[in-house]
């Protein structure tokens, strides 16, 4: 690799990591004000239409986006067939969930695929030229312009609009500069051969990409079904804070410690040493960060949100142990992939996914709780399934999986219980967050270290060694 290709690729990087940064610091912050000044009918209504325009935009993106990539092009019937397929649709998903709004909220949000049909041309075209600092200040304006837009219109008391224009606007305004050179605009032209082929583009991988996107949104249409808009506004919110931070924090982890794994392909001893590791790094992270919003869930609710939103604090508490699991499964997965058994990847997903469509929808029967809790047991059935066949490709047995992920499961139950107890303590939630912070903080450290944890150990280490380079200096 030339020495110019690899600081376009190290640049490329900085400005994506910073891209992604910086916009989901933003869309959590305004999340935060929106949750204050709407109600949580509105939040659920918007979920209920997420995954359909999911769906539209991975129609556009796996249809055109690899074209794009070979140089191939996209027309108006292509794109007007899509949208016009979403807008005629849209009388029957307000008919399934039985919301007459929901018709006119999808027919006008269906305008994104307007603008997702120009996002994938340009999108195309910055990354084949490695853009990606234009990339970066394309799309924190539109992040900014439409954190705007929601906030002033919730605050002026336009309800579920707010959002629907905020995300409008957010998508405009990110390909405002670039409106002049693609004049791309719906026209009366419809094709079903078109949206034929769209289907049968890629279909291994569209089909794929499909059963994530509605694995991922199986709540939000079995409880927008099943219960109420609010119930379904109270899930969105509750698991918030636990997807943006335990998310946050298990790619991080994984940033940092997954790349050797490609180089160990021949080396499957080395792979499974650098995988058990991860892994145990990762639970460290994720189960401490898992166990303290457990504990504080009501505090934190309370401050961020405000009181309306209590009734999410169970949600966020089952979400907290669900998500502490899928870092390890994920990583668990990569085993596959970074081997090359891209087929067996596929197997065991789908194989974990049916699993977990069937014991989220039995949990549905009984009620909302317990459909929610049955994705934390989806998420161990998936970490059971993944784990059988890599014990196959590398020997990492059950018993080994158990042994790396025990101790800090423990460590972290003490110490969320730890935590709790403080809570208990009537002061305000603030304090409460703080002082429940700080003393979970350190219970779990002094425990680690007491114990020996190789996580806390590397942590220790690394601070003792930056401690004396600033000394030498």
């Amino acid at each position: 690799m030339s020495e110019s290709l690899k600081k376009n690729v190290l640049t490329g990087v900085i400005w994506q990591y910073v891209q992604k940064l910086g916009t989901q610091a933003v869309q959590f912050i305004v999340s935060i004000i929106l949750a204050r000044l709407l109600c949580p009918e509105d939040f659920g209504t918007i979920a209920l239409l997420g995954v359909f325009i999911s769906l539209s935009n991975l129609l556009i993106d796996s249809g055109f986006g690899n074209a794009l990539i070979q140089r191939k092009n996209i027309d108006d019937i292509d794109c007007s067939s899509v949208f016009y397929l979403v807008f005629l649709c849209a009388p029957f998903v307000a008919s399934f969930y039985k919301i007459p709004q929901l018709t006119i909220l999808l027919r006008v949000l269906s305008l994104q695929i307007i603008f997702m049909a120009f996002g994938c041309v340009q999108q195309s075209m910055l990354v084949r030229e490695m853009k990606f600092n234009l990339n970066f200040y394309i799309n924190i304006t539109g992040a900014i312009c439409s954190s705007i837009t929601g906030v002033c219109m919730a605050y002026t008391g336009f309800g579920v609009w707010s959002i629907v224009s905020s995300q409008l606007v957010g998508r405009f305004c990110s390909l405002i500069g670039l409106w002049l050179l693609v004049g791309w605009r719906p026209k009366v032209q419809f094709s079903f051969i078109r949206i034929r082929e769209l289907f049968s583009y890629g279909s291994k991988i569209l089909v794929g990409s499909i059963i994530i996107v509605l694995y991922n949104n199986l709540y939000n249409i079995v409880i927008g079904k099943r219960y109420t808009a609010a119930d379904l506004g109270y899930y969105n919110r509750g698991q918030l804070l636990p997807n943006t931070i335990i998310d946050a924090a298990a790619n991080s982890v994984n940033g940092v410690l997954f790349p050797a794994l490609s180089s160990l392909q021949n080396d499957k001893e080395r792979h499974k040493m650098v995988i058990r590791r991860s892994e145990r790094m990762i639970s460290f992270v994720v189960f401490f960060l898992a166990a303290m919003m457990f504990a504080l869930a009501p505090n934190v609710i309370s401050l961020l949100l405000g009181e309306k939103w209590l009734p999410a604090v169970p949600f966020m508490r089952i979400v907290c142990i669900t998500l502490s699991i899928s870092p390890i499964s994920v990583l668990n997965q990569s085993i596959q992939t970074t081997l090359g058994h891209s087929d067996l990847f596929l197997k065991t997903t789908m194989w974990s996914n049916i699993v977990a469509i069937v014991l989220i929808f039995t949990g549905s029967l009984v009620n909302l709780y317990v459909m929610v809790t049955a994705g934390s047991f989806a998420a161990i059935s998936t970490l059971i399934i993944t784990g059988s066949y890599n014990n196959r490709l590398i020997g990492y047995s059950a018993r080994e999986h158990i042994s790396d992920i025990a101790p800090a499961i423990i460590l972290s139950s003490v110490t969320a219980v730890v935590v709790y107890l403080v809570t208990l303590s009537g002061i305000n939630n603030v304090l409460t967050i703080i002082i429940g912070g700080m003393i979970g903080m350190c219970t779990y450290s002094i425990l680690a270290y007491i114990l020996k944890f190789e996580a806390m150990l590397f942590i220790v280490e690394n601070a003792k060694a930056i401690y004396k380079n600033k000394l030498m200096k």
